[in-house]
């Protein structure tokens, strides 16, 4: 390591930067920082949101070039889900490479672990640490997460960034670590710092339950340019007593309140369960594709989804009617929508929708929601329903969806009716894979579904217990939005369900 940095001059000067809580500054954009110079390097500390820092120049530039050299000699394994996707090694815990074991066990040594104690003031626990090494390239990303991960008696303490990047790195190539402040439910809000990139420089923070941060999406225009880095943590003492959750039931509750729509019961007079009435079809007919009107196609859709538990119906909604609602979805009707999040659960809009602001639109939701589809709808399922929630979204560069243990959504029908515009003149075709966007069903680590956007398109999912959805994040190649009215009509409870939950009803009682 640069020797400079053992300075104990330096070594206190960063410690007295690092440990202070800074006063939270009166705007928020403009991060307090502190520059902590030193021969032949340079120490930074970004005082907030969290306590972060960085140390530039921090070993040999040709032991650097010897370990990328080793590390591109590794197998890389793709790493691809709803938080996340880039590519990485294996651990690099057991690696006999020269390059790789040198740092490895640097890293754990008595020099480095005590330096980053002294300037950190944070109790570390030698021989244990995490190593890997990541790759992102063009459109990779790691959304918005805490780290805050304890095993057994360790936790972690301290995660690092040891950058790997082309000399030339930029702000502007994306790759950044951003920082999150959070609010006084603990939960993210907004970037408010950065660390960007350089070559030959370590970044690290302390995690906790409000260490939010990002690896922000890498733009450069060059697809050979990729950033390069070697990541983990170091580990410590877990407190002596669990901590205290970092919300409580009802915080809980309000953050799901927040996220998912509100679930409308049908009425008993609806009679959802029965078959369609004389009347249902004028109706049906009147916003829906003829051609899945009819009853032998009705017959035909029932017979896919029993197979498949899934669907897809293609130019679903007359033509006229799909442009006109399209039509009405301008930048004015977004403009007071509602920005959904939390960060670490969801990143859309959300509209609010009247028969002012969209009046087509407007009729058609009533339509989605009324006893007439969801007769339809029960007909082409086998299924019956109690209720259903109904929001109208969009998705552009930089929104996404996770899955959070928080957020359980009502099992039933995922009804997604895609209200992508037709392609605009010098687009080839439909929405493209590589954008991002589409929706992810996964069970387990399984992946089971995936649809992407398609113009005038409505999917069927059935969504039943241990099976979960994502939006996957729309990246900054995407020539489009996403834009569709998304529902779930709710399937009432199971016979085992309902047994249950009498049970704890006389368990309570007693």
């Amino acid at each position: 390591m640069n020797q400079s940095y053992l300075d104990p001059e330096f070594i206190d000067s960063f410690h007295k930067a690092f440990t202070c809580e800074a006063a939270k500054p009166e705007d928020a954009s403009q991060p307090q920082t502190v520059s902590v110079p030193v021969e032949s390097g340079k120490g930074i500390v970004v005082a907030s949101p969290f306590h972060t820092g960085k140390l530039c120049n921090i070993l040999p530039k040709e032991f650097l070039q010897g370990l990328r050299k080793e590390l591109s000699e590794l197998n890389w394994h793709e790493r691809l889900n709803d938080l996340y996707w880039f590519y990485q090694t294996d651990d690099l815990a057991l690696n006999g490479k020269a390059h790789i074991k040198a740092l490895r066990d640097y890293l754990a040594g008595e020099e480095f672990v005590g330096f980053m104690e002294k300037i950190t003031g944070v109790e570390l626990t030698r021989g244990y640490l995490d190593l890997a090494a990541q790759r992102y390239k063009r459109g990779n990303h790691l959304l918005c997460h805490d780290d805050d991960v304890q095993r057994g008696r360790l936790t972690r303490k301290i995660a690092y960034i040891i950058y790997l990047v082309d000399e030339g790195w930029c702000p502007e190539d994306g790759g950044a670590l951003g920082l999150f402040e959070s609010d006084a439910d603990m939960c993210p809000t907004r970037v408010v710092a950065r660390i960007v990139p350089e070559f030959n420089s370590i970044g690290f923070f302390l995690t906790g339950h409000a260490s939010y941060h990002t690896v922000e999406e890498v733009t450069v225009g060059n697809a050979d340019r990729e950033r390069w880095s070697v990541t983990g943590w170091f580990y410590g003492p877990a407190p002596p007593e669990p901590a205290a959750p970092r919300n409580s039931d009802t915080a809980t509750l309000s953050l799901q309140d927040s996220v998912l729509p509100q679930v409308v019961d049908f009425a008993v007079s609806d009679d959802i369960a029965s078959k369609l009435r004389k009347g249902d079809h004028a109706e049906l007919e009147k916003w829906i594709n003829a051609d899945y009107t009819s009853a032998k196609v009705i017959d035909r859709i029932q017979d896919a989804f029993l197979s498949e538990s899934s669907v897809e119906l293609r130019d679903f909604l007359r033509a006229e009617l799909f442009d006109k609602c399209v039509a009405e979805l301008d930048d004015g009707f977004w403009s007071n929508a509602a920005l959904l999040g939390p960060a670490h659960v969801a990143k859309y809009i959300r509209a609010n929708v009247t028969s002012l602001s969209a009046p087509t639109l407007y009729e058609l939701l009533a339509f989605l929601r009324s006893p007439t589809f969801a007769r339809f709808l029960s007909g082409v399922t086998s299924l019956e329903f109690t209720g259903v929630s109904q929001e109208v979204r969009r998705f552009k560069h930089g929104d996404y969806t996770l899955i959070h243990d928080q957020i359980v959504e009502p099992f039933g029908v995922d009804v997604t009716l895609s209200l992508v515009p037709r392609p605009e003149a010098g687009l080839d075709g439909q929405w493209e894979e590589l954008w991002g966007g589409a929706t992810h069903y996964i069970a387990d680590r399984d992946e089971l579904l995936r649809i992407s956007p398609e113009t005038n398109s409505l999917s069927l999912v059935l969504r039943d217990e241990g099976t979960l959805r994502f939006v996957k994040y729309v990246n900054y190649m995407a020539k489009a939005v996403r834009q569709d009215i998304s529902m779930v009509f709710v399937e009432p409870p199971h016979e085992e369900e309902e047994e249950e939950d009498g049970d704890s009803d006389a368990a309570a009682s007693e």
